[in-house]
């Protein structure tokens, strides 16, 4: 059984799977912005590089985006944990 763990995507390491669940509402524009790169509710991608400084890359739905840490903090994830067998 999987569990989700509900955190912003900038709390995330590489290689963790997300789906999105909700935006920090507090800029009209950050939205709108989001949906210019094709990142919008719904969707599952996965961290492909986190280092300590520089963006945060991601793949979503077969693209592969770099979003700031500052977006990052207002993009609300569930994490997918897998159970170790």
């Amino acid at each position: 059984m999987n569990k989700q763990i509900e955190v912003t995507l900038n709390n995330l390491k590489s290689g963790d799977v997300f789906k999105i669940v909700g935006f920090d509402e507090s800029c009209k524009n950050f939205k709108l912005r989001l949906q210019d790169l094709g990142i919008k509710k719904g969707e599952i991608g996965q961290i492909i590089n986190k280092s300590f400084f520089g963006p945060i890359e991601v793949d979503i739905d077969g693209r592969k985006v770099a979003i700031g840490r500052g977006m990052a903090k207002k993009i609300k994830v569930k994490k997918f944990e897998c159970p170790i067998l």
